[in-house]
């Protein structure tokens, strides 16, 4: 018989933390949700697990997952920097998703997914925070089962949590007025470039 109430206290407390990390993504789920609904933001928030399902997997068998390209993390790395100062600058001008995105709902759901998967796995700080955590949990001794279960109750919790702020942030569009949220759109743009640049920094 497994004993799963404490992995399940652990990883619902790891997942509630890991949520609120205030970073690019908590920022990108909150202006989509007030720019196009809840629902983009519930999107993003599933491309944002995805991302974390595979930092677990790396975190949990090693680097051995990771393509064996030379100067791989840098490339990353300038490739994340990139993203996210384009991303902010464009927090800075009306920018809404194309026209065909809206209209064909695969497409839609692709655009939000994708950035929410990218966000998150473009921040390596993201990643450490998985090691760490990995490298943690080794000192429970769980066995595998636990393992799973603190690990699948830690993401769910972040989809749970991600889905729950793109909910609220929604229901609140009405209360703001457009400046409000244009300094919001400004706070994420300022955000983003905020992390591209110190990823920039890291790598010089």
């Amino acid at each position: 018989m497994f004993d799963i109430l404490e992995p399940l206290i652990l990883g619902f407390s790891a997942g509630v933390i890991l949520s609120f990390g205030f970073g690019s993504v908590f920022f990108a789920l909150i202006q989509t949700s007030l720019e196009h609904g809840y629902r983009a933001g519930v999107k993003i928030s599933l491309g944002v697990v995805f991302g974390d399902l595979i930092m677990v997997a790396i975190a949990y068998y090693g680097t051995t997952l990771l393509p064996q390209i030379p100067n791989f993390a840098t490339y990353s790395r300038v490739f994340g920097s990139i993203l996210l100062i384009i991303l902010g600058i464009a927090q800075f001008r009306e920018s809404k998703p194309p026209t065909k995105i809206k209209d064909f709902k695969l497409a839609r759901f692709f655009y939000f997914f994708g950035k929410g998967f990218l966000l998150n796995v473009i921040n390596p700080v993201n990643f450490i925070s998985w090691v760490i955590l990995s490298g943690t949990l080794k000192g429970y001794k769980y066995n595998h089962f636990e393992e799973i279960i603190f690990f699948g109750t830690c993401i769910l919790m972040i989809f749970v949590v991600e889905s729950l702020v793109a909910y609220f942030a929604h229901r609140i569009k009405d209360r703001l007025n457009t400046h409000t949220m244009r300094i919001i759109k400004m706070i994420t743009g300022v955000v983003f470039i905020g992390v591209g640049l110190k990823l920039v920094y890291d790598i010089l």
